[in-house]
């Protein structure tokens, strides 16, 4: 037996002694560990991650799982066993964040399983290898074992096709990161024989993954690595690369990896959401017609109400989340939030370089993002997410179609940075759409309306809310307009339990007004004032205020306007003083015009429109438009002095309506202005 393979086979014994020892030994409560792990993953990773949280395994039995989930999983416990490992594909890239948890729990682990995860991850040593043409990557590799790779080498290069290719995707990879200014991963010294960075490949049920392997040269928490990739690619998910999905799976790999050993240039401690989203961002950043991800959408399209922030499977599918960021701002938010990650967490770095840059809020960012991921498939307006008409439809919490909707309780609660969505369809209603949004005050929310006029047309509309009991209201004028209206609630509390909202809404009748002239005749004396009353009626079922317009032909009434507040139901009047001139002909006429016009709707208003004719008045005898005692004067000289006749007309004298005029006609003139009489029965008002 060679010297290499003995090692080899000694230290296969060991992890295998200690992993017999996980197996067999009693499940015993780990105190001081409680992570936030869903109860139904059926993974190996969620089963040890729940397990661990909930106190059913130790530090050492949760480190042991993990070992043998990534180097046999095989052999795991039957309650491991739960599904195909390759079928799920959240759980082939888990290993990278699973030794991250094992790194996490150094200081706690005991010296055999240190010694365990040592042996395990220890380098391999194959035969052979070879530099990418970019002079940076050492990919070693072997033809003749468990591990070797496809052995096609159609170029005749001596090299497998297949190492020529992953050397191409890891020099690509790495010209993207140095053009968009990040660091270089932490260097190994000569570890793999050179300073090179070190590949190998194993047949396994993973993608592949990175192996933090110790502390770097900087005083923040650095780490140095080497990767694992797969040794075929043969088997896994569907992708939408042009030259294939098995070397689209390489190319996604390589991406995927390699970010995950730059970051580790920056912090390897962050949180793991934070990393794999970012990692599955930069897959598309680098190799953008792979589409791998696409396989994840579903878990983050069907479930809103997750948090971004979840440590679970989940933070595969958030890769949605900086690809909006990159769109909305620009591609060096993410690095700069690295940057910031050396002396704070790389979530604050993120809140404080949004802010700062751009004026923005990582929270509003958030809530814009849950509007941009309903937009997708067949909703794709070309305006929000770069490749939306591939996404799936996010899930719809609840639809509607009849009103009205009494305070209903969210079907979901969201987590923080997490969120819901719910349709509202205007059926045969018409009206003011007008929806109460109510958010559990222990949660800060945001809260949007989408209208859509078409399937793909659609306005964002936020809805202000009391941040003192986080409700808002808003309304929507002639909802029978719109295909639907969706309300889109979410929860922008940080890293908080899922929380509920309740939301009401009610079509009212559109805000409308009405009017009618109750002075419905049309005449009046020259010189003399009338009041000529408009009644305005309010017929919706909102208060409103309406402007009031009044104006004529030849100005006898003042050209006005003024406003009046009238409750839902009620009516006001109002009135148009009109006074021709002192002297105007008789049988003149001018033209009145009323108009009053909705301030809740101004496309509302109504109008009426009369005319005004100068008429006689008798008891007017001089034509001043007054009677009174100058009139009584001008009566006696006409009658007793030969005074000049009534003015226009002698009938304008006839008080008594019984020509000719006479002292009877002065006696009832007396009588009206002095002793209460009866005014002349002849004038019209």
């Amino acid at each position: 037996m060679h010297h290499r393979e003995t090692i080899m086979l000694m230290r296969l014994t060991i992890i295998a002694i200690f992993l017999g020892i996980l197996v067999s030994a009693p499940l015993q409560a780990s105190p001081g560990h409680n992570h936030d792990v869903p109860s139904d993953v059926v993974t190996p990773f969620g089963v040890i991650d729940r397990e661990y949280g909930d106190g059913e395994i130790s530090t050492d039995q949760m480190a042991l799982l993990i070992i043998k989930a990534i180097k046999r999983p095989s052999q795991l416990p039957d309650r491991y066993q739960t599904y195909d490992l390759k079928a799920a594909q959240s759980a082939t890239r888990r290993p990278s964040m699973a030794l991250l948890d094992i790194i996490d729990v150094w200081d706690e682990l005991s010296d055999s399983v240190q010694f365990a995860y040592k042996e395990a991850f220890v380098r391999p040593e194959p035969e052979l290898s070879f530099v990418s043409p970019g002079g940076y990557f050492k990919l070693h590799y072997d033809t003749a074992t468990v591990d070797s790779v496809p052995l096609a080498d159609e170029d005749s290069s001596g090299v497998p096709d297949f190492v020529e290719s992953c050397a191409a995707y890891l020099d690509t990879t790495l010209n993207v990161h140095l053009q968009l200014g990040w660091e270089y991963p932490p260097s190994d010294g000569t570890m793999g024989g050179d300073s090179l960075y070190d590949i190998y490949y194993s047949e396994m049920e993973y993608y592949g993954y990175t192996v933090p392997e110790g502390g770097g040269p900087e005083p923040w928490n650095d780490y140095y690595s080497h990767i694992i990739l797969n040794s075929s690619f043969e088997g896994f998910p569907p992708n939408m690369d042009p030259e294939g999905p098995v070397k689209g799976a390489a190319k996604v790999t390589c991406a995927h990896e390699f970010h995950h050993a730059v970051q580790y240039a920056y912090d390897a401690g962050e949180d793991r959401w934070f990393q794999e989203m970012d990692a599955v961002h930069f897959e598309d950043i680098v190799f953008d017609q792979t589409n791998d991800n696409y396989n994840y959408l579903p878990d983050f399209m069907d479930a809103p109400q997750k948090s971004l922030m979840e440590n679970t499977f989940h933070y595969y599918s958030t890769f949605l989340f900086p690809l909006y960021l990159a769109q909305q701002f620009d591609t060096s938010l993410m690095l700069a939030a690295w940057q910031g990650a050396r002396g704070q967490t790389v979530f604050n770095a993120l809140k404080d370089t949004i802010s700062i840059r751009y004026g923005w809020t990582v929270d509003s960012a958030f809530s814009d993002f849950t509007t941009w991921n309903y937009i997708t498939a067949g909703r794709d307006d070309g305006l929000h997410h770069e490749e939306a008409e591939w996404y799936p439809y996010v899930d719809i919490g609840a639809s509607h179609n009849s009103y009205p909707v009494v305070s209903q309780i969210s079907p979901v609660s969201p987590a923080g940075y997490g969120s819901c969505y719910i349709e509202f369809y205007p059926g045969s209603s018409n009206g003011i759409f007008r929806l109460t949004f109510n958010g559990d005050n222990g949660r800060e929310w945001d809260a949007y309306l989408i209208k859509s006029t078409t399937v793909t047309e659609h306005e964002i509309v936020p809805i202000s809310l009391d941040s003192a009991n986080q409700m808002g209201t808003i309304d929507v004028y002639n909802f029978e307009e719109f295909t639907k209206l969706t309300l889109v609630a979410a929860n922008v509390s940080e890293f908080s339990t899922g929380a509920s909202f309740s939301y009401s809404v009610e079509v009212l009748k559109p805000y409308d007004v009405t009017s009618q002239l109750l002075t419905t005749d049309t005449v009046i004396y020259s010189g003399n004032l009338r009041y000529f009353w408009y009644e305005i009626t309010n017929p919706s079922t909102l208060n409103d205020v309406f402007d009031v317009f009044f104006q004529d032909d030849f100005n006898w009434g003042a050209v006005d306007s003024t406003a009046v507040a009238i409750s839902a139901g009620m009516s006001d009047t109002l009135y148009l003083a009109v006074s021709p001139p002192v002297g105007t002909p008789l049988g003149e006429t001018s033209n009145l015009y009323f108009s009053a016009r909705s301030r809740g709707d101004t496309s509302k208003s109504h109008q009426q429109q009369s005319k005004v004719i100068t008429v006689l008045q008798r008891g007017d005898v001089n034509f001043d438009g007054l009677t009174n005692i100058s009139d009584l004067t001008y009566l006696v000289a006409y009658l007793f002095a030969g005074g000049a006749t009534p003015d226009p007309t002698i009938t304008a004298a006839d008080f008594n309506c019984v020509t000719p005029v006479n002292i009877q006609d002065l006696t009832a003139m007396v009588a009206y202005l002095f002793q209460s009489g009866a005014d002349c029965p002849c004038n019209p008002y």
